[in-house]
């Protein structure tokens, strides 16, 4: 029996939009996050029995959507293996609103920073950083997402941590 059309049509109802701006996130273009967040719903709808939403939906969502992403990345570095393609993986700069005051200027350039600077950071430690503060999902469930050990994910989320922090010095924040 496949998972109820309703309970999906209420997950898309209420972690849509965070699902969808976590498969931005993790997607390098808009038209592959757009496809990643229609290929997670439609491997919920596949999913056999009924779904256990009482811990962390959201987190489920996007655990689904890694588990996608990362399989979806295998075959792109198998194809390239094979007949390698030049992708460019140009970022669209935001520009604050020019009504802004001063502080929101400088919030919004430091967000667009440190959003530049996750993006930048090795899948290993990418995908965790966005599945903690994203999906709010514990270390436990990430390494349950992952399949790998608890101290793993720890590390990784250090390193980003570490990362994110020099590349944002360099850029000149102090906060």
């Amino acid at each position: 029996m496949a998972t109820e059309r309703q309970v999906v049509e209420q997950l898309v109802h209420d972690y849509g939009t965070r699902l969808y701006t976590f498969c931005r996130r993790l997607a390098f273009t808009p038209g592959d996050a757009d496809d990643l967040y229609q290929q997670t719903y439609l491997r919920i709808l596949d999913m056999k029995g009924t779904l256990d939403l009482s811990h962390n939906p959201a987190g489920f969502l996007m655990s689904v959507a890694t588990r996608l992403w990362s399989d979806e990345r295998r075959k792109f570095a198998r194809r390239q293996r094979i007949a390698p393609l030049h992708y460019n993986n140009a970022q669209v700069n935001e520009v604050p609103d020019e009504k802004s005051t001063e502080r929101m200027v400088e919030q919004k350039h430091t967000q667009i920073e440190l959003r530049e600077a996750v993006q930048q950071l090795s899948d290993a430690l990418r995908v965790p950083v966005l599945l903690y503060y994203m999906a709010d999902m514990s270390v436990q469930d990430i390494s349950s997402a992952l399949r790998i050990p608890q101290g793993t994910v720890k590390s990784r989320l250090h390193q980003a941590r570490q990362k994110l922090k020099l590349r944002l010095e360099e850029s000149g924040y102090d906060g």
